[in-house]
């Protein structure tokens, strides 16, 4: 590629309402174009590097045999329907045709690929087997930022495996966890890169998340130094630190007016107490209708996932404010722990326990109760459970270590998918004795948009990108420079000579007297090509190039002769 051909132009200007330094980079080289919130036009430089991420998890996933296909992005209400999802999956984009039918475009599709299979795989003997695509994909996501990390359209490897054993299943699933691992230590990011536990949703115990520890990442990774095990923060195994403050004996209860505080920190700065004295009271309701008080020590959230599992319920959500003043007689914002109906069940974390003369609501509105202590006031739990959002400082209740927290980015997820979605579409497989046998499934995903992201974030500096030399657009940045025309002959012969030996050349070939040596440096360390190979009179002199790589700065003159064995076991390296 020359940079005569290129119709886009680099930019030194931040780029406006970017944030992310994904974003300002990937603009500012000419890469990407935003168009709107959440959505990218990608362009020569960027598409390159796209198709090769696309490249190496293709070739990863066809080395144990999953199958590549490609379905379309529509998908039919009636499956989604069958499945449950249509109305519970927020970020669904839902679409009129003009026969007035309604469709989805599909952030995932089990909905497609699950009939797809059944249509052709019906014997035991057609089984295991696994179909991939990868595809632009989209989610109606309300908050649309980050650039390449969180997008209302983006390209994605979705896998679907098919099996009739457990255990068949489990050995798959497990060889799928090396096949990610694989695709990214050959991204470059391997070594930061953690298969992290995580919630398996509606469709099991657990499924796991593949997080690269990133400061800009939205995700907290828990790690356990003593198992070698990374949890993701919805659901780490969490026991709380003991409290810091020592009381010694009960002090007399009382009711505190306090009006319209928010939030533990004020409603400890009004009370004169520390946080940890406070008490967070929430009220749900089950999917069978039971009504939950479920409380945390202040400091911590309530883990929905952690209390489902708890109270064994599909479905859990707040309590309306109708049911809420029902059974607390009070408005919303002042439930507590104390003399709750009998219809109440109450579940305590076992950050509430060992605490005395804490803060509760009073289940009176404008009031807080405080002082409260087990025994004298509420019997105190025959068991406390784990329901809280793990914090900084929390312990591995197994181990009795301290988690090491992370910030991190999730670049891959596989899931269980059990029988859920093939029990939908009544799928079954015939055993060798005709019988019908459940089809069990899993699906693997890997946001290839979302890599492009994670690899500037992570491999950047203040100049410009890094780009691993697996997904550089180019493998070498030539640039000729100075004024005499016999540079750019040279550079022009070199150019085509690289080329025709197999290795990938960017000729920044610009002759105008405006472009002097600085920009085109500067651009290159911006575009995060790997290797600059610079052509000027000086070398020329000595029959040699200036050679400089993008990451390390190394600077070194080489011979004519010797630059394309350089250049391969500078890539290949």
């Amino acid at each position: 590629m020359k940079y005569s051909q290129l119709f886009i132009k680099t930019q030194r200007e931040l780029p406006a309402q970017e944030e992310s330094k994904n974003a300002e980079l990937l603009i500012r080289a000419g890469f990407i174009h935003k168009e709107m919130a959440g959505v990218y036009s990608y362009l020569p430089l960027g598409l390159r590097v796209l198709e090769k991420i696309k490249t190496i998890v293709r070739e990863e996933m066809n080395r144990v045999g999953a199958m590549e296909i490609l379905m379309p992005a529509f998908a039919s209400k009636e499956n989604w329907e069958r499945t449950c999802r249509w109305d519970s999956v927020d970020v669904l984009y839902k679409l009129e045709m003009s026969s007035g039918k309604e469709v989805a475009l599909a952030p995932t599709h089990e909905e497609t690929v699950t009939p797809l299979v059944q249509y052709f795989c019906r014997s035991h003997k057609d089984f295991p087997m696994c179909v991939y695509q990868i595809q632009d994909k989209f989610r109606n996501e309300p908050r649309a930022k980050s650039g390449l990390l969180r997008g209302r359209e983006f390209w994605m490897k979705d896998a679907y495996s098919f099996h009739t054993s457990q255990e068949d299943f489990e050995a798959y699933y497990e060889k799928m966890k090396e096949v990610y691992m694989t695709v990214y230590k050959r991204l470059g990011i391997g070594d930061i890169t953690h298969i992290t536990a995580a919630s398996g949703g509606d469709f099991s115990k657990f499924s796991h998340e593949f997080q690269t520890i990133s400061e800009v990442g939205e995700d907290m990774v828990f790690y356990d130094t003593k198992t070698g095990e990374y949890f993701n923060r919805e659901i780490v195994p969490s026991q709380a630190p003991a409290v810091s403050y020592q009381d010694t004996e009960m002090l007399p209860r009382k009711d505190v007016e306090g009006k319209g505080i928010v939030g533990v920190e004020a409603l400890a700065d009004f009370l004169k107490i520390p946080v940890e004295k406070t008490t967070k009271t929430m009220l749900f309701e089950t999917d069978t209708g039971k009504v939950v008080a479920a409380a945390v020590r202040g400091g911590y959230n309530i883990s929905e996932l952690k209390l489902k599992e708890v109270l064994g319920c599909k479905m859990l959500k707040l309590a309306s404010s109708e049911t809420v003043q029902r059974v607390t007689k009070a408005e919303v914002g002042y439930a507590g722990i104390l003399d709750l109906p009998d219809e109440v069940e109450t579940i305590m974390d076992e950050s509430c326990k060992g605490r005395m003369n804490f803060e509760t609501g009073a289940n009176r509105t404008d009031y807080h109760t405080i002082n409260a202590n087990f025994g004298r006031d509420i019997p105190e739990p025959k068991q406390f459970y784990d329901i809280k959002v793990a914090n900084s400082g929390d312990i591995n209740p197994d181990t009795g270590e301290i988690y090491e927290i992370s910030h991190a980015i999730e670049v891959g997820n596989i899931f269980p998918l059990s029988t859920k979605f093939s029990d939908a579409f009544r799928f079954t497989a015939t055993d060798e004795q005709g019988k019908n046998i459940p089809v069990i499934m899993g699906c693997y995903g890997i946001g290839i948009s979302r890599l492009m992201g994670v690899l500037v974030e992570v491999f950047h500096d203040d100049r410009g990108i890094q780009w691993p030399k697996s997904v550089s657009p180019y493998q070498v940045y030539l640039a000729p420079i100075g004024r005499d025309q016999s540079v750019y002959t040279r550079a022009e012969k070199l150019y085509e000579d690289l080329q025709n030996s197999g290795i990938e050349v960017f000729y920044d070939n610009r002759q105008d007297k405006k472009i002097g040596p600085g920009q085109k440096f500067a651009d290159h360390e911006l575009m995060g090509i790997p290797l600059r190979i610079v052509v000027s009179e000086r070398t020329l002199e000595k029959n040699e190039v200036e050679w400089v790589e993008r990451k390390s700065g190394k600077t070194q003159n080489v011979s004519f002769d010797d630059l394309k064995d350089n250049i391969r076991a500078f890539c290949h390296g």
